[in-house]
């Protein structure tokens, strides 16, 4: 399997090349619109040379995104997925489907995926016109497929958990008409899809430098996006001409001499960073300015033991019941995504002996609410990792797909509007994950079985919740009774040292599918509140 021995090095050159684009660009987020440039010469000067456009595209792998990853990602993706319990309460109200117009995950999570879109805007509108002669063509051409990418993504999230939301091409234009309306979903989807084949047909097929998007890249996010849409407006079954464009994407992507990493365990490593599974994942450099690193580590590790540094405030929430019972006996994905009673991690405070989750009754580890704490993106000491940890501050990268999620959407698009199906390739897609995990192969798919493969691979990762969204768009009742069904308690002792749980289920309904568009948002502009309109593309 690859190892990228240079990562660091190339993470360190991205932040370097981020500081003057930023500057450059901040004039175009939400809060600089209405403020021109001090030094228009600035932008118009930047574009000089093939690697001051690369540089443009550079701050698109990490700052615009931090505010998200930081509480948010999570929040939502595996909060309200069901995988993680949490006692805070920015945190809970979002895992019981109480989120308020004014939370605070509520706004990062907006804020964070519209400083994507300006930032993309800007390099896509800045570039054609504002490069010299000396910038080739192939290269201002891979900024922008890089930057479309980029926003395309950003889309992809918005118009899941709002809906209809806001199209922006250009945010100096948005500033002399900022109240925009809405536009329906099925414009978000076609705008969204318009992007990605952009950059799918203008990347190259390996990263211009690792950690770079790629063809591979934008074909498997563009698979992802076909197999979501086909259910939109849908009841009963899905859209089979995008069910095929789905398995199509998926199938050339799965072909494209890309491999799965062997060992399950080694994702969550630093040394393995941009492996060729990694089809996109933010970039984070430890140790550096805040909005520059991984803070994952600091809220999810058991405690300080774990890191070193004084973080660690994962001891009393973690995976939740209902994740815990997903796993398989002898899926070795458990060990490497949440800590159980009796786990020893060699690699987590290596130079003490290692790390040993402890829950037993008023054990040296205190008892947490969930009996089991996070392991995945949990990378240790300052020691564990050449020195590349600080306080809130770890470089492992956030995977935002995996070849893995191209496999299982072709599981699923092969499946399509079936009960089950005993297709090969579809199998092979699935059973290929199940062998890493060690674990037995299925002889038959059904979308529960799909569903369930998808969940123990990507706890964690962000992506459950979006899966049961995609559900909810062609097959709300079934989507409503998972959720319903799922248990959100905590777990005690009794007075004999048995393990005791806390029931908790949460009732949910169609509403609860789509988030409020934040209140400060809809202060500024009303018109979130009318009914969404079509987008007039050019």
């Amino acid at each position: 399997m690859v190892k990228t021995q240079t990562i660091s090095n190339m993470k360190r050159k991205y932040i370097y090349l981020l500081i003057l684009p930023l500057l450059l660009f901040q004039c175009n987020t939400d809060e600089f619109l209405d403020r021109p440039p001090e030094d228009q010469l600035a932008v118009d000067n930047f574009y000089q040379t093939d690697e001051q456009v690369l540089a443009a595209t550079a701050p698109l792998y990490g700052w615009p995104w931090f505010d998200a990853n930081d509480k948010a990602w999570w929040a939502f993706g595996d909060g309200m997925g069901g995988n993680h319990w949490s006692n805070d309460g920015d945190m809970g109200e979002i895992f019981l489907f109480a989120v308020k117009a004014n939370s605070a995950r509520l706004n990062e999570m907006w804020n964070s995926l519209y400083r994507v879109v300006a930032h993309s805007n800007s390099v896509i509108n800045n570039i054609p016109d504002k490069s010299s002669a000396d910038v080739s063509e192939e290269v201002k051409a891979h900024a922008i497929a890089e930057a479309r990418f980029m926003r395309a993504v950003a889309y992809f999230y918005l118009v899941r958990l709002w809906g209809p939301v806001t199209i922006i091409e250009n945010n100096e234009e948005a500033v002399s008409d900022f109240k925009l309306p809405r536009n329906f979903e099925e414009d978000v989807y076609r705008f969204i899809i318009m992007d990605l084949e952009y950059a799918m047909n203008t990347l190259p097929e390996s990263s211009r430098s690792a950690g770079r998007v790629h063809k591979w890249s934008a074909e498997g996010m563009l698979a992802k996006v076909y197999l979501a849409k086909s259910g939109l407006g849908q009841s009963g079954s899905r859209h089979d001409e995008d069910l095929q464009k789905a398995k199509l994407h998926a199938k050339n992507v799965m072909e494209s001499g890309l491999l799965l990493m062997d060992d399950y365990g080694d994702l969550f490593k630093t040394e393995f960073e941009n492996n060729s599974e990694s089809l996109f994942a933010f970039q984070w450099v430890s140790c550096l300015d805040w909005g520059t690193q991984n803070t994952n580590q600091a809220y999810w590790a058991k405690d300080n033991t774990i890191t070193g540094v004084g973080d660690g405030w994962g001891g009393y929430i973690g995976p939740s019941i209902d994740l815990q019972n997903q796993y398989e006996r002898g899926d070795v994905r458990k060990y490497y995504t949440i800590m159980q009673d009796g786990d020893f991690y060699p690699n987590l405070n290596a130079e003490n002996g290692g790390f040993l989750f402890s829950q037993e009754p008023g054990g040296e580890m205190g008892a947490s609410a969930c009996h089991s704490a996070v392991k995945k993106y949990v990378v240790g000491t300052p020691e564990d990792n050449s020195g590349q940890v600080c306080f809130m501050s770890t470089a492992i990268n956030t995977y935002v797909q995996r070849l893995a999620d191209v496999y299982l959407i072709y599981a699923e698009a092969t499946l399509g509007n079936n009960a089950s199906t005993t297709d090969a390739s579809a199998l092979e897609a699935v059973n290929a994950l199940r062998r890493r995990a060690k674990l037995e192969e299925k002889a038959s798919l059904t979308l529960d079985d799909i569903y369930h493969e998808r969940r123990v691979e990507f706890a964690y990762e962000a992506d459950h919740w979006y899966d049961l969204i995609r559900l909810h768009y062609w097959n709300p009742q079934k989507a409503i009774d998972i959720v319903s069904n799922q248990e959100r308690g905590t777990l005690s002792w009794d007075d004999d040292g048995e393990t005791q749980v806390n029931s908790l289920k949460v009732s949910v309904d169609d509403g609860d599918f789509m988030l409020p568009i934040p209140e400060a948002e809809v202060s500024k502009n009303p018109r979130f509140l009318d009914d969404p309109e079509s987008y007039e593309f050019l």
